[in-house]
């Protein structure tokens, strides 16, 4: 097992499943993955979706939907790794994707 940062341990992200420790992954890498407790971080505007990825919509406006589209599921599909606990959080302007969700 790699050296505790700040005293939690850590583990690589192609290690077996059973090691104790923070993983971290890309929103990208999470697909098919499941872990008892996630955090999504970064979730802000100009992050998620990410600027780059979206084609503008005086372009193509058909491909700008189905870019939007396509971030949305990446959202949610690194969400839907949590089995017991999701926390999700941004900086500044929340994205647009968490318009519709309920804050505590």
């Amino acid at each position: 097992m790699p050296k505790p940062l700040c005293g939690v341990p850590t583990a690589v992200m192609d290690r077996a499943d059973d090691e104790p420790g923070v993983r971290i992954f890309t929103m990208h890498r999470m697909k098919g993955l499941e872990f008892r407790c996630v955090a999504v971080l970064g979730v802000a505007e100009g992050i998620v979706p990410m600027r780059a990825a979206i084609t503008p919509t005086e372009v193509d406006p058909i491909q700008h939907r189905e870019d939007l589209a396509s971030e949305l599921s990446l959202l949610f599909v690194a969400c839907t790794r949590a089995r017991e606990e999701l926390h999700v959080s941004c900086h500044g302007l929340p994205s647009r994707f968490l318009e519709r969700v309920d804050h505590p």
